[in-house]
């Protein structure tokens, strides 16, 4: 077999004169077994993903033919505008003189933003609320790409331009600003080669190109320079336009000025790229090859960086605002460059190929996750942490961490291992898999059985372990809702003497205890709090200055209770206390001080987790791994029934001893 059969995806070139390529005279794209399964594996280098970015125009040039053809007889997808074939025309011009210009426009990531977005407007019947632009300043992202394409091609042209609040975002160039002008509306661009007059109710506004420095009423982007072998590599800042991974909020508050910003990100991305390239190169090669823009994201707090990506936007990446007291700042960067182009890297793969089927219901359990994810997803979920699971490898064997990151390597590493290692097997066997699904994950589970080598201290193996079952059982506890006829028959054996000690009258099968139904809690948040925590205390000092201050505790890590920070701190006994009076006092202030919960799910976590550091009550804890979700539904049905809250321990201890041992 020469190569992996795609399901379809291809374009024409050079571009149509008049139209975008239709998929009926579209060629298709397709990888050679070998690239497919150095995809698969996690890898791919820089040929490879060549081969994704050539897919990835002509899927895009389909998107692009698509719209225009929705659009066509739309007059709201017009309004003051030319029509949108004009603009295709001075695009077809541009990349005559340049086809390199014209195909680093349409391989924005911010152009596949725009597609997808825009595509969803022209399919839905009504107008969402949440849109305050009129359709056609969205389809006239056209236009706009199209005057781009002319003025960095040196081609003359006159069209009318969409603006947003007074601001016409040119891609590639830069953000012209109108003065007084605050509206959105069209705007009158004229280019004669060399200069570009942007014209509306009065104003004019005169920039010549390149202008590469802010002036009143320009501003370029912000773009960063990355040295490599094969020569320099440009990174953008994705802070100026309106497609984005996460729509800007103009009310928001920003803790840094635009130059603080750019120097932080600079700094931040100068750090991380060497560091990179040393502890996985094969990630290194990955990110250069695919990298093209990162959208800055609100600061986070310490361990909770959120980083995201959009499928239509291979390429860029969204990623939370560094803090000047980030622990490991840096290292924990660079995983997030190699998370976040895994996703791209899948996206234009399937793109290419159908890995599962259309089904796609949240019904599958993320180690990562808060929420049940749909297959879709989870292919995403352990593609994106196989990397991060590869870098911190990489760290950890590399020998050049600080000694406080070499801890926290070993650990993420050992952490991310294990999540893999948990959903990989029964992942790789769902039936909603296509026979290229299942290849896939084949090779990727391959490559994750294979990392053993890496020298972590046991202790930290015991404690990614601890950290990773802690979220499985908070999980189901949010998740899942056992058998209620199970549920009441418990619940009317221990009123009638289980109390007392007597045992259930037969063996209740550990395996599904029966299978628990799921009923996915749209308010579970914050599952990894305590592993937060954890982290905290192997970066010491940073726990200990939160306990010597724990009414910061609620600020600093939203979703940790008190209980957790003694837990973590080691003092299980205060720690189990604690969530056994949350437990019986039910959802509200918990005690110890700190936020309300509204759920008693994370309490019960959190007991077992004290049971097993005390070493006693080895049957209470057994059920709380095991089924979780049942003790909490029979401790809960016996207070209603009886008015009085059941001992926590007792309870599942009772279950435990009624449940039989796992073969």
């Amino acid at each position: 077999m020469d190569r992996v059969t795609p399901v379809g995806s291809g374009g024409e070139d050079p571009f149509q004169r008049h139209r975008p390529p239709t998929s009926a005279r579209a060629p298709r794209h397709g990888l050679p077994p070998r690239h497919f399964d150095a995809l698969a594996a996690g890898g791919g280098g820089a040929v490879v993903i060549a081969h994704l970015w050539d897919a990835e125009r002509s899927h895009r040039l389909l998107l692009l033919g698509l719209l225009m053809a929705m659009a066509a007889d739309r007059p709201d997808a017009i309004g003051p505008l030319e029509h949108l074939d004009h603009a295709w025309e001075l695009l077809s011009d541009a990349e005559r003189l340049s086809r390199a210009v014209t195909d680093d426009l349409l391989l924005l990531p911010e152009t596949g933003v725009w597609l997808q977005h825009t595509l969803r407007r022209l399919r839905e019947d009504e107008v969402s609320p949440d849109e305050d632009q009129p359709l056609w300043a969205d389809t006239g992202q056209l236009h706009l790409i199209a005057a781009a394409s002319a003025i960095r091609t040196g081609l003359s042209f006159s069209l009318p331009l969409p603006s947003r609040s007074g601001t016409v975002w040119l891609p590639s160039l830069g953000r012209a600003t109108l003065p007084g002008e605050a509206g959105s509306g069209a705007v009158q661009a004229d280019f004669d080669g060399a200069a570009l007059t942007l014209r509306h109710g009065g104003e004019t506004l005169h920039v010549a190109f390149p202008c590469r420095q802010a002036a009143p009423g320009w501003q370029p982007p912000t773009t960063f320079v990355l040295e490599l072998p094969e020569g320099p590599k440009e990174v953008h800042l994705s802070d100026l336009g309106p497609y984005r991974i996460f729509p800007a909020d103009p009310a928001a508050e920003h803790s840094l000025s635009p130059g603080e910003q750019a120097d932080r990100w600079g700094e931040l991305l100068c750090r991380a790229w060497p560091l990179l390239g040393r502890a996985d190169p094969q990630a290194a090669e990955d990110v250069a090859a695919c990298l093209r823009s990162i959208e800055p994201l609100p600061a986070s707090t310490p361990f909770r960086w959120h980083s995201a990506t959009m499928g239509g936007g291979m390429g860029g990446l969204a990623a939370s605002e560094p803090t000047a007291v980030e622990p490991a700042a840096a290292a924990q960067f660079a995983a997030i460059l190699t998370h976040e182009i895994q996703h791209s890297k899948l996206s234009a793969l399937m793109h290419m190929y159908s890995l599962h089927t259309q089904e796609n219901r949240p019904r599958l359990y993320a180690p990562w996750r808060d929420d049940p994810r749909p297959l879709n997803g989870m292919l995403h979920g352990v593609y994106a942490f196989s990397a991060v699971a590869r870098f911190w490898r990489g760290y950890v064997l590399g020998g050049g961490a600080p000694p406080d990151e070499a801890v926290l390597a070993q650990f993420e590493f050992a952490l991310r291992r294990e999540q893999l290692l948990r959903v990989l097997p029964p992942l790789g066997k769902d039936r909603e898999l296509t026979r290229l699904g299942r290849r896939f994950l084949g090779q990727l589970a391959e490559t994750v059985s294979d990392w053993a080598d890496a020298s972590v201290p046991k202790a930290l193996v015991d404690e990614a372990e601890r950290v990773a079952e802690d979220h499985a059982v908070s999980w189901r506890l949010h998740h899942l809702a056992p058998d209620p006829s199970l549920v009441a028959e418990l619940v009317e054996h221990w009123i009638t003497g289980g109390h007392t000690g007597r045992p259930f009258p037969r063996a209740i099968p550990w395996q599904g205890c029966p299978a628990p139904r799921l009923v996915p809690d749209p308010t579970a948040r914050n599952l990894d709090a305590r592993a937060v925590l954890t982290r905290m205390r192997l970066m010491e000092p940073a726990l200990a200055k939160l306990r010597a201050d724990p009414e910061r505790l609620a600020a600093t890590v939203e979703g940790a209770r008190p209980a957790d920070l003694l837990l973590v701190a080691g003092d299980a006994t205060a720690a189990r206390e604690l969530y056994a009076r949350e437990i019986s006092a039910g959802p509200g202030p918990v005690p110890g001080g700190g936020a309300v919960f509204h759920s008693t799910a994370g309490a019960w976590a959190g007991l077992r987790l004290a049971l097993d550091s005390s070493g006693r009550h080895r049957a209470a804890g057994l059920a709380l791994l095991r089924c979780p979700e049942l003790v909490r539904a029979v401790h809960r049905a016996i207070g209603d029934t009886t008015g009085e809250p059941a001992d926590p321990v007792a309870v599942a201890a009772w279950i435990g001893r009624a449940a039989e041992s796992p073969a």
